[in-house]
This record gives structure tokens, C-alpha cells and sequence, in this order.
């Protein structure tokens, strides 16, 4: 048996080793780069998105969840009438969520209050909320 010839063999599963360590590594760094997103309450672009449904399902669904939750309050948002109604439609939506915090699930919690002060902050500098009135009544005529 030539021994020399082993050598170079074990080199080379040493360098495929450590190339599915370094994979490994930056796949845990994209998934922890991506759920911090998530925690501050962000929106994931497509990419992200699909990058979490091959690499965990899990969070996947999570996101997904949190996206329609998201949009939904946007949604909502837009047809607030006054700025006390979109005021009070966030108050509400953060202490629902607030009370589901019995139930477990914290870090969930606090993606989903992070994702609707987030969207509440974009529709408060937004033109729109810029139109709406101050208060919950009609303005009087002069």
C-alpha cells in the first residue's frame, strides 16, 4: 500500500470538511440575520422569504403569518377615518396581541407588536395620514 497516496485523499475530505462547516455557518448567520428582521418588526423581501422555506420551514410559516397580519392592519390603517381612529386601532391591536402573552410564545409576540408599530410609524409619516383629521369629528363649517 503506497501511503503517499492516502494523504492527498484525507486532504481533500478535510477541505470538503470545512467547505460544509463554512456553508453551514453562513446558512446560520442568513437564518439569525433574517429572524432579527423578523424581531424588529420588518418586512422580508422575496428572496428572504424563500430562502426560509428551504432552509426552515418553520419560520417560514411564521413570516408568512406575520406578513398577512401585517398587510391586514395596513389594510385597515387605510380606511381609518381621523387620526384618533388609526391612533385607536393600534392601541387595540398591540393590547390584543398583549393578551395573548398568557399563552406563551413571547418571541412570537414581540414580532408580531414589532411588525404593527412598524407598519403604524410608515402609515404615520405617510400623506395619507398627513389628509386625515386631528380629531374623531366632522370639522365644523364657519
Amino acid at each position: 500500500m503506497n501511503v503517499k497516496s492516502v494523504q492527498p485523499v484525507s486532504d481533500y475530505f478535510k477541505a470538503m470538511q470545512q467547505c460544509k462547516d463554512a456553508r453551514a455557518t453562513k446558512d446560520q448567520s442568513s437564518l439569525a440575520s433574517i429572524r432579527n428582521m423578523l424581531m424588529l418588526g420588518k418586512k422580508l423581501r422575496t428572496d428572504e422569504m424563500d430562502y426560509l422555506q428551504q432552509h426552515d420551514p418553520n419560520l417560514h410559516d411564521q413570516a408568512m403569518s406575520l406578513s398577512m397580519e401585517r398587510q391586514a392592519y395596513e389594510d385597515a390603517l387605510q380606511h381609518s377615518r381621523s387620526k384618533a381612529d388609526a391612533n385607536y386601532y393600534n392601541t387595540f391591536k398591540l393590547m390584543q396581541i398583549a393578551g395573548q402573552l398568557k399563552h406563551g410564545g413571547s418571541e412570537e409576540l414581540l414580532m408580531r407588536s414589532n411588525a404593527i408599530q412598524e407598519a403604524h410609524r410608515e402609515f404615520v409619516r405617510s400623506s395619507k395620514y398627513a389628509s386625515l383629521r386631528s380629531d374623531g369629528y366632522a370639522p365644523r363649517k364657519l
